[in-house]
């Protein structure tokens, strides 16, 4: 999969950081859902699981569904074991926070992480398509280790080169770059999270729900800025998990773009997709920020029997139209537990340990809230708009890094 994704032509930037809502700083435990909310919703998820939706000839629905009961499961621990002994040495770390809302997602407990370990954090602002100079930034603050989301390394390759021969180490979210840990990868990447394989399993997983809900009968249309490649990967795995694991169902992409979305053409270009193509019957959203104004234009347009609206990576609104019975489901990014990881890595390599669980660790956790009771249980926690990891998972990545 990730070679197919490679000679996508689709270039830049990242999932799930585009126009997400950005919400209120209320620490860890208070953004994260009661995991005994309901009975869907206790049990901790199997991270590593695939969206195996291989059809059978008797029912191609019963295969997806058994993967969709169990993601519906929250997780309630972060997908990485290895650990330290004793605390690492002290380190002065850069967060690049592009100005994008869901990157105040991303890096809302970036201070508490760097409390635990008693190291300098330095935040430096940039814009995601210019990211070169607030890479020198850092570099001249005299930074150990960088973080940075979203920003393709080809934007910053000159810095970044700079960087690694002064013994700096950087750590990527939400992009298609490998890291160091791979056969091939890029020396002094320590790790990147929530990448193009991790967003291809969880297009996969999507089409796995679709298949059950529709019973093996679905007519989809993702709507998709294929400007970002990671976003191009979860067309793929939703087009590939509906392909493998249901042969009648159907599948087409609507793409459109950033000026679309900032000018609010989204919902009339659904719309108008739906009356010309009246047997689809659901609309996939890449990311939550897509679909604002779409159940609301799906209705006055008299389509709203027709259609069923599914996404991945929520933000509140979406939870609401859950509840609401506009929107069928969403699954979660963990954008908090992102920059934690992405921590995690540079701690080991500050202890001299072995990050051996780096792929795994980089796939992050995620499950399905289809139902209004497990969208609510999310809300009345009162957090942020979107789930930052499992409940408590800050303490989890203290216990690893021998601080708490």
């Amino acid at each position: 999969m990730r070679k197919s994704t490679r000679c996508l032509t689709a270039a830049l930037v990242a999932f799930s950081l585009v126009a997400a809502a950005c919400g209120d700083d209320d620490g860890d435990d208070a953004s994260t859902a009661d995991t005994t909310a309901t009975a869907d919703t206790t049990a901790t998820a199997d991270t590593t699981a695939t969206a195996d939706t291989t059809a059978t000839a008797e029912d191609p629905a019963a295969a997806a569904q058994a993967l969709v009961d169990q993601l519906r499961q929250i997780p309630t621990e972060i997908p990485v074991k290895t650990g330290i002994t004793t605390p690492a040495p002290k380190k002065k770390i850069a967060w690049l926070a592009c100005e994008l809302p869901s990157c105040a997602e991303v890096g809302e407990d970036s201070q508490a992480f760097a409390d635990a370990l008693g190291w300098e954090l330095k935040t430096i602002n940039i814009k995601s398509f210019e990211p070169a100079s607030g890479v020198q930034q850092a570099i001249d603050w005299g930074a150990d280790y960088i973080t940075i989301t979203g920003s393709p390394l080809a934007l910053f390759q000159e810095q970044f080169d700079a960087a690694v021969a002064k013994g700096i180490k950087f750590a990527f979210g939400y992009t298609t770059e490998d890291p160091q840990t791979v056969d091939g990868g890029i020396e002094g990447l320590l790790t990147t999270v929530g990448d193009d394989t991790s967003v291809y399993t969880n297009g996969e997983r999507m089409g796995s729900w679709i298949i059950a809900d529709s019973k093996a009968a679905a007519n989809v249309v993702m709507v998709n800025i294929r400007d970002f490649q990671v976003l191009v990967a979860e067309e793929e795995g939703l087009k590939a998990g509906l392909a493998a694991g249901c042969p009648t169902c159907k599948f087409e992409g609507l793409p459109v773009t950033l000026d679309d979305l900032g000018a609010g053409k989204i919902p009339q270009l659904v719309v108008s997709y739906l009356q010309e193509n009246p047997d689809t019957n659901y609309v996939h959203f890449a990311f939550g920020g897509l679909p604002t104004g779409v159940s609301e234009a799906i209705k006055t347009a008299g389509l709203s029997d027709k259609v069923k609206l599914t996404g991945v990576d929520f933000s509140a609104p979406n939870l609401q139209e859950v509840i609401d019975g506009t929107h069928s489901v969403w699954t979660a990014n963990p954008k908090a537990m992102a920059l934690g990881l992405m921590f995690h890595a540079c701690v080991l390599d500050a202890a001299g340990v072995e990050f051996a669980d780096e792929r795994e660790a980089a796939k992050l956790n995620t499950f399905f809230v289809d139902t209004p009771e497990a969208a609510q249980a999310i809300l009345d926690t009162g957090g942020l708009q979107n789930w930052t990891g499992p409940k408590g998972y800050i303490d989890q990545f203290k216990k690893l890094w021998s601080v708490g």
